[in-house]
């Protein structure tokens, strides 16, 4: 009879699992992008780059609220001075986490 109640306990607690899995699905709860600031330092204007694409024209020294949903893991930003390479350059490769990330660029 204790055998009973045991196995028909274990699956209810089965049951109840699976409905729970199935209505929650198996999205992810914890979040996959983040938000990047960009700190500039400098006397001129710069044009921003995230992996090569641009994404800030003529930026003076400051910071920047420049990507709301930048995926989790190795990014390249660079700054460049808008007349050239020459005049200022700096780049760095950074791990962005969820949440807040600061860059900070120094051309």
């Amino acid at each position: 009879m204790k055998k009973n109640v045991l196995i028909k306990g274990i699956l209810i607690f089965l049951a109840i699992t699976l409905l729970a899995i199935g209505f929650t699905g198996c999205t992810p709860i914890y979040p996959t992008t983040g938000t990047v600031y960009i700190v500039v330092s400098g006397t001129w204007y710069y044009n921003i780059y995230m992996d090569y694409n641009q994404i800030g024209w003529s930026k003076p020294a400051g910071t920047y609220v420049m990507t709301y949903d930048v995926s989790i893991g190795n990014h390249f930003f660079q700054a460049i001075h808008t007349w050239g390479s020459y005049w200022g350059y700096y780049s760095v490769y950074q791990y962005i986490h969820a949440g807040n990330n600061y860059v900070y660029l120094y051309p």
